[in-house]
């Protein structure tokens, strides 16, 4: 029986290098954002996943899921397939969002889930009023 996958990293930033012959450059990592407006447009940023599985199996049905903290799901992109070989016991999927608008303030959580209901991975973004004192 195939174990669940280990989570290597989880995190949001705002850009990606990816070279040949070179490690992967992740810049600007994200924790949160402020917006002087809701809803709040943002431009391209991008989630970030890397799983190890000491055994070789396939993981399929995958999607990366925002909700906000009350469940509301805000954004959902279905993405590739996790693959852990003998050779390749890592995997890593690299989440473009483009455009995503959040509607007011709050916690919002971007989840890697495979299956029906299966979360392998979360993770917390805070996106709050740029003017302290005015959030809902």
């Amino acid at each position: 029986m195939n174990v669940q996958p280990n989570v290597m990293m989880a995190f949001a930033c705002e850009s990606v290098a990816i070279e040949p012959n070179s490690p992967i450059s992740f810049n600007n990592i994200l924790d949160g954002i402020e917006a002087a407006d809701f809803p709040a447009p943002t431009g391209r940023w991008f989630a970030v996943f890397c799983f190890y599985s000491p055994e070789e199996q396939r993981v399929d049905d995958c999607r990366v899921m925002v909700t906000h903290h009350s469940g509301e799901i805000i954004a959902q992109t279905k993405v590739k397939g996790l693959a852990f070989t003998a050779e390749n016991p890592i995997s890593r999927n690299v989440v473009n969002f483009q455009g995503l608008q959040w509607p007011y303030p709050g916690w919002y959580f971007i989840q890697f889930i495979t299956g029906k209901d299966t979360m392998l991975a979360t993770f917390p973004m805070l996106v709050q009023n740029a003017h302290p004192g005015e959030e809902e």
